[in-house]
């Protein structure tokens, strides 16, 4: 969209600053924490090349991430440029000054004027939808004001919560597939081996769960969320077949003994998940805690009312019916417009006039028009300042710390090589391999956990921060009604110069006004973009005195019609007079007579019959 700029601004400033300053900071931080290892590589080329390649790596990647991190945040900090169509329109704005910036939002409008117009006459709100599914509804039962919410908002705590339920499902097939295991119904091999493996594998399943509800949060979410639980029953047969039927196999590959087995695991340390699934579960209960006092304050600050304000009445007016129209759509209409930016017209008022009989006939025509939004008070959002700077500080503290497991990562990378590359592993050295490969796999699961967090609060923390509240007027009109039409005369004396014929309209009218006060939330984003994301309606406020006035002014503009026309000029006035002088003269000084000659009143009288006999037969 456009910056379509006006001397009169929105009063829409830069919602970005301080999320801005702490995503520069650390973006700071991991700049500075980039050079290190690179001062290190010239020393560290001749005697320990592997070392010095690790070192450059993990410098660059630093330096990359940083100076990403810093120009997004250095970006919020920047000027926040907002034009005067934003934000986005409900339905697509049929306005015909408009045009240009309805085709740019046409993609973000989420309803339709026949969506609209079922919302008012129905008092319903079809952003409200029904959660679908197990866990959506389970969710929704615990906390039923997440109905209420945006659907970006919506999202966050459904993840959160398909995140709790997924780890409580992947842990007890874990406890399901260790007591088939430990109890040798899988086999000889899979007693012993098994364990580290599955675990690893429930890690991996688990990490990868959480980066994806990491990344299904944002200002674009579709109406539902994308997370979904595993079906118990499916996954409890799962752990038991599974284990079982790749148990068996695995002892017929292979052959090995319990002798073997048993030699075998008392020289190495096989891998234990307990430390990562203790850092995942105490990152959720972080990334909880640090989301939930934001949610609650949100929950909250909800509005779920549909209340309208309707008025119905049959009017008897001398108004011809396009004169109705053009009324309500340039001066009633246009007088409720914010700071003088066109209202957003999404049914246009296109009149009908079908006459019937001559002379008669019938009229109606529908309108669908929405006020400018205008900005509602910071607080009316209801979630706290702090709320949100907390969420910030912990999506940083996260971000950094992915970073630090990343460094041990390569760290613990570069020892294994070193060990591959420089010893024969033997049967006796198998123990030194398995105590180098487990801090990898460690790390590896730990960077990938913290980084999901990190990003999941980001994203959180970026909508927070950017909800946005509007309050505007939807109005919807129906008008039906017939006419008639009659003439109207006036000044027919036979000494009258000057007379008035009308043709005066008779309209019987009965409009339908149904208007409310919309309170809608749009989450705005950095860039170009900023306010072209989709428009919720969070409630519809019931505006009596808002109608009495567009009514009054609707009843003023009937009441004072001319039905019949006058000389208003200032010059034909003294026309009209000075030919009424010069007819007064005429009938005063006839040619035969030295005194006037007067007619009586029953002469005029029976003079004007005849001139309107003579005008009816022609």
């Amino acid at each position: 969209m456009a910056y379509d700029f006006g001397s009169q601004t929105l009063g829409i400033k830069n919602p970005f600053k301080i999320e801005g300053r702490f995503r520069a900071f650390a973006g700071a931080l991991l700049l500075i924490a980039g050079v290190f290892p690179l001062l290190e590589v010239a020393e560290q080329l001749q005697s320990a090349p592997i070392n010095a390649y690790a070192n450059a790596i993990l410098g660059f990647i630093l330096l990359a991430a940083g100076s990403r991190h810093l120009g997004v945040g250095l970006f919020q900090m920047f000027r926040y440029f907002v034009g005067r169509s934003v934000p986005t329109s409900l339905a697509y704005n049929k306005s015909r000054s408009e045009r240009e910036a309805a085709a740019a939002e046409q993609k973000a409008v989420l309803y339709n004027d026949e969506k609209l117009h079922s919302m008012l006459m129905g008092r319903k709100n079809s952003t409200f939808i029904e959660p679908i599914g197990w866990v959506a509804r389970l969710i929704h039962s615990v906390f039923p004001n997440l109905t209420f919410l945006p659907y970006p908002i919506r999202h966050v705590a459904q993840e959160l919560g398909v995140m709790f339920l997924n780890f409580g499902t992947a842990l007890i097939s874990f406890l399901i597939v260790f007591f088939v295991v430990s109890t040798g119904l899988a086999g000889i091999v899979a007693k012993e081996t098994a364990i580290p493996i599955l675990s690893v594998l429930l890690l991996l399943y688990l990490v990868l769960s959480w980066r994806r509800s990491a990344n299904s949060i944002s200002s674009n979410s579709s109406l539902n969320s994308s997370s979904k639980g595993l079906s118990l029953g499916v996954l409890i047969g799962l752990s038991i077949t599974v284990p079982v039927f790749s148990g068996f196999a695995l002892d017929e590959v292979t052959g090995w003994s319990a002798a073997d087995i048993s030699d075998f695991t008392s020289q190495v340390n096989l891998f234990s998940a307990w430390g990562n699934l203790a850092l995942l579960l105490g990152a959720i209960i972080l990334v909880t805690i640090g989301v939930a006092p934001a949610l609650i304050g949100r929950s909250k600050h909800i509005t779920p009312s549909t209340d309208v304000s309707e008025f119905r009445e049959n009017l008897q007016e001398s108004v011809h019916p396009n004169e109705i129209f053009i009324n309500i759509e340039n001066i009633v209409l246009a007088n409720r417009r914010y700071k003088e930016i066109p209202n957003r017209i999404y049914r246009e008022f296109d009149p009908k006039l079908v006459e019937q009989a001559e002379g008669k006939g019938n009229f109606n025509g529908e309108l669908l028009v929405e006020t400018q939004p205008e900005l509602a008070k910071e607080d009316s959002v209801g979630v706290k300042k702090s709320a949100k700077i907390l969420i910030s500080i912990m999506a940083q503290f996260f971000v950094l710390a992915s970073y630090a497991f990343f460094a041990s990562l390569v760290y613990s990378i570069v020892n294994l090589v070193g060990y591959l590359s420089s010893a024969n592993v033997a049967q006796e050295q198998v123990s030194v391999l398995f105590e180098l490969i487990n801090p990898v796999i460690f790390t590896l699961i730990a960077w990938l956990t913290f980084q999901a967090a990190g990003r999941l609060l980001n994203n959180t923390s970026h909508l927070f921060w950017g909800e946005l509240q509007f309050s505007s007027l939807l109005m919807y009109m129906k008008t039906e009604g017939t006419y008639t039409e009659s003439k109207i005369s006036t000044g027919m004396s036979i000494h009258d110069s000057t007379r008035s014929e009308n043709v005066v309209v008779r309209s019987s009218i009965t409009p339908w006004v149904i208007t409310s006060r919309l309170i809608t939330s749009i989450f705005a984003t950095s860039g170009s973009s900023n306010l072209e994301s989709p428009r919720f309606i969070m409630g519809m406020v019931k505006n009596d005195q808002e109608l009495a006035n567009i009514v009054g002014e609707i009843k003023t503009f009937l009441r004072g019609r001319e039905a019949i026309a006058s000389i208003t000029n200032e010059a034909d006035l003294n026309n009209a007079s000075t030919i009424h002088q010069i007819n007064q003269q005429t009938r005063a000084l006839p040619e035969s007579q030295d005194e006037p000659q007067k007619l009586s009143i029953k002469d005029e009288q029976a003079a004007g019959f005849l001139r309107n006999n003579e005008e009816d037969e022609k």
